[in-house]
């Protein structure tokens, strides 16, 4: 009896130091928040086109990623592009910003004519602002 004494108690405090200190996989559970945009057409400004399915992720703690395919059917263009921030009545909350910077204008080279080109673009906002997006909404010129 003794020792089935000792092996219960051993149990139990292994169960509760197991309890009690966190464990990697617990730390690493916690996802940050995110709000996805998808293009479901094509965009087009002057001779310059970013196709369908580009995407602004917005995360809860106030940064952005752009992810979209470009392309020029002339040489030496760029892509300039601005991101407003809308909520529910469609009414401007905000603009991203430029990853390390305080310009609103995202811009991509598009130097050789009909290259496609892969756009990853980081970008930041206010956090205070994300339960309030619903939209998002492009400006943009080449």
């Amino acid at each position: 009896m003794r020792s089935a004494g000792r092996t219960i108690s051993t149990a139990v405090a292994a169960i509760a130091l197991a309890l009690a200190v966190p464990t990697a996989e617990r730390a690493s559970a916690a996802t940050l928040e995110e709000k996805t945009f998808t293009w479901k057409r094509p965009m087009y400004a002057g001779d310059c086109e970013i196709s369908s399915g580009a995407t602004w992720t917005l995360y809860a703690n106030g940064t952005a990623r752009l992810d979209a395919t470009v392309f020029s059917v002339d040489g030496d263009d760029a892509w300039l592009m601005w991101a407003r921030l809308l909520d529910a009545d469609r009414a401007v909350l905000g603009e991203i910003r430029v990853a390390g910077s305080s310009s609103t204008k995202f811009v991509k080279n598009l130097p050789v004519q009909f290259r496609r080109y892969r756009w990853l673009a980081s970008g930041r906002f206010d956090s205070d602002l994300f339960d309030l997006v619903e939209y998002v909404s492009l400006s943009k010129h080449c």
